[in-house]
Formats: structure tokens, sequence, C-alpha cells
């Protein structure tokens, strides 16, 4: 049983590896949540620019029916 809980942890990102001296640590830390902090800000962005897109298209929409009417 503990072999097979060893063999999936190796594969696992939630067993990190870390070096024997501070700065292995801190370097591993920086780069676990500087990678979270990238993921959650490229997902906010990714959101923001759907509902831009959204309101430039029905902006646009609305541009040409305005202009067809003159």
């Amino acid at each position: 049983m503990l072999g097979q809980i060893l063999e999936v942890l190796k594969g696992s990102t939630i067993a990190e590896e870390r070096g024997k001296d501070d700065s292995s640590k801190f370097w591993a830390t920086y780069k676990k949540v500087s990678t979270e902090y990238d993921d959650d800000f490229l997902g906010r962005a990714n959101d923001d620019m759907g509902i831009i897109l959204t309101f430039v298209r029905l902006f646009l929409r609305l541009s040409m029916q305005v202009l067809q009417a003159y």
C-alpha cells in the first residue's frame, strides 16, 4: 500500500522536490506561487476579454443599423 502511494506521489505535483538549501526552497515556493498567480490572472483576463468582445459586437451591430437607416 505504501509503495503505491509513493509511486503516485512521485508523478504528482503536490509533492514538490525541494533542495537542501534555503535558496532552493525559496525558488520552489516562488515558482509555485507565481504560477498560481499567473493562472488566476490569465483566467480573469480571458473572462474580461469575452465581455469586451460581446459589447463590441453589440455596438457594431447597432452602429450598422443606424448607418443603414440613413
